[in-house]
């Protein structure tokens, strides 16, 4: 009867750990899943390069403020920030934004910038067309960089949206 017990009892702890084990791959793929719905949904922020749905035409009796917000992750060592604070643009106008971001370390850093919009539901009424943030930019020791973005209020953007923050954090992806 001991030895039955023992058995159970090991089944037991081989089924508690294969489930500990299927949980942790689970959390572990809930980031990147979370991501690509944030991305295709414009839900939380996140944006997507798409432009296809837009056009040109400039709504100039409207205005709307896009404010640019920069920060740098903690164990990121560089300076980040935009050249404009904030830009007035008419919906349907294409701005360009510049920042600048400097490595203060004496090592090479490979950094990525995660862009994100408040309020997130103008995410899907603001179109990226060309960012920085689309690919990992590496930094030597010490260089600045000047980083363009082009950006595009979409005109069908509620007419209650008079302020937009456009957010930009950079995280050192270096491994």
């Amino acid at each position: 009867m001991n030895s039955e017990l023992e058995r159970k009892n090991k089944r037991t702890v081989k089924v508690l750990l294969g489930l500990v084990f299927l949980m942790f791959l689970f959390a572990a793929a809930l980031i990147p899943l979370y991501d690509i719905l944030c991305e295709i949904t414009g839900i939380n922020g996140k944006t997507k390069k798409d432009i296809s749905s837009l056009t040109y035409k400039v709504d100039s009796e409207r205005q709307v403020t896009l404010e640019f917000v920069t920060t740098v992750s903690a164990t990121t060592g560089m300076l980040f920030k935009a050249d404009q604070y904030e830009i007035k643009v008419h919906p349907g106008e294409k701005i360009t934004a510049w920042f600048t971001a400097k490595n203060k370390t004496t090592q090479r850093i490979t950094a990525k910038a995660s862009p994100s919009f408040t309020p997130g539901i103008t995410a899907g009424y603001v179109k990226n067309i060309e960012c920085f943030c689309f690919s990992n930019q590496i930094f030597e020791p010490g260089e600045t960089k000047h980083l363009k973005v082009q950006l595009i209020v979409d005109l069908a953007l509620a007419i209650d949206f008079k302020r937009i923050t456009f957010g930009l954090t950079y995280y050192d992806i270096t491994h």
